[in-house]
């Protein structure tokens, strides 16, 4: 892709940046918001986050209640970098291997670090790609991922892409200037790899960013975060009249 090509990309990433609410300036107000807390609480309340996420099953439906919870607990101060002991596993990796995108989506609006990795330095992209979650792998792109990381064994994301015939997602990658060459512990790369993938080398001259994540995604969320304010409110509120009386 030549520099001009690497301009519109950019400009068009800004853009959609700016379009999900999820620029420099819009994350940094919703970090704003966020309650101050010690690091103790900050710890407990990141542990109750990622158990919340992590016991919610694949399959069912990530509903207003449960997103209500993951936001007063992001407000309240919650550790999103949070790890659990045994595999080191954190809340954005779990939404990236389970396909919950409005849950990352609010993850990533609190400032939750996009490459961040568990104890077998698994990321959040490397999931994404390899459970085919293309709407979510494209917002961790969008803000910054690194395509290119390794886990313990080697392989990167277009690899885990390419191993577990996730085409959608090899071609989003591929987009967005992954490295075609890279090999693992294996000493294999994508060419060594068999699977159902077609590598198109057109598509690296390809500087569209496809819409995927729902426009409703934003009003939805914004709704709930003020939810989740009003109740905070309410709440404290009603503390202070505990204490008068």
């Amino acid at each position: 892709m030549n520099d001009a090509s690497l301009t519109l990309l950019e400009k068009e990433k800004l853009k959609k940046l700016e379009e999900y609410k999820l620029d420099e300036k819009s994350i940094a107000a919703f970090k704003g918001k966020i309650k101050e807390v010690d690091e103790e609480s900050k710890l407990n309340l990141g542990k109750e986050l990622y158990n919340l996420i992590s016991n919610k099953k694949k399959s069912s439906k990530v509903d207003e209640n449960f997103t209500n919870k993951v936001i007063e607990l992001i407000m309240n101060g919650a550790d999103l970098e949070y790890k659990e002991e045994q595999k080191g596993n954190f809340p954005l990796l779990i939404c990236a291997r389970k396909g919950f995108l409005e849950i990352a989506y609010i993850l990533l609006r609190a400032g939750a670090n996009v490459n961040q990795v568990n104890n077998y330095l698994t990321t959040s992209t490397m999931a994404s790609a390899r459970h085919g979650h293309k709407n979510l792998l494209e917002l961790l792109i969008l803000l910054g991922a690194d395509v290119n990381a390794k886990c313990l064994d080697g392989d990167t994301a277009l690899i885990s892409a390419k191993r577990h015939d996730q085409q959608e997602c090899f071609d989003l990658l591929v987009r967005a200037q992954a490295s075609l060459t890279q090999r693992n512990i294996l000493n294999e790369s994508i060419l060594d790899i068999p699977g159902k993938i077609s590598f198109n080398p057109n598509i690296i001259m390809d500087s569209k960013i496809a819409k995927t994540l729902p426009l409703t995604s934003e009003e939805t969320t914004q709704q709930l975060i003020e939810e989740a304010e009003q109740k905070l409110l309410k709440l404290k509120n009603n503390e202070k009249e505990s204490i008068k009386k």
